[in-house]
């Protein structure tokens, strides 16, 4: 066979036993250039006259483009699901814990004292030395209510 003249089942098979290959190297990265190639075989199959340089290019181009695009796809942040979402948030561990104001909450704003780092605080206006509670975070800010305990 003359590697100049490929035909379009040519890129069909390589496409297959690519994709084939995925179940012995399972990143999800092989499979696309399957895809890729079985692309270059149709783009051959529905355009005969293709040369050999935009075959490869068509190929080197579906495969690229699908990996990327999957990628970023499958791990954008809204699709990554966790039974532990804010592990990595500092302040959203926060959440539900009890301290007492340093400052009083006027106007809705007050401090907290968390180990040795001041807190700004929102909520109800409230006296220094009031026990509240964490109920959430809005950017660098505190949520707060009072404490029951």
């Amino acid at each position: 066979m003359d590697m100049q003249h490929l035909e379009f089942w040519h890129w069909l098979i390589f496409g297959m036993l690519l994709m084939a290959l995925e179940v012995l190297a399972p990143a999800m990265v092989v499979m696309w250039f399957g895809f890729g190639a079985m692309v270059a075989g149709v783009a051959l199959w529905l355009i005969p006259s293709l040369s050999l340089g935009i075959q490869i290019l068509i190929f080197a181009l579906v495969s690229l483009v699908s990996v990327f695009g999957w990628r970023k796809s499958r791990f954008r942040e809204e699709n990554i699901h966790s039974d532990t979402p804010e592990l990595n948030n500092r302040l959203h561990s926060h959440i539900g814990k009890a301290y007492v104001l340093t400052e009083a909450i006027s106007n809705g704003r007050g401090t907290i004292r968390v180990g040795d780092t001041a807190w700004r605080v929102s909520g109800a206006d409230l006296p220094a030395g009031t026990r509240v509670r964490v109920t959430g975070v809005d950017g660098v800010i505190f949520t707060v209510e009072k404490s029951a305990g």
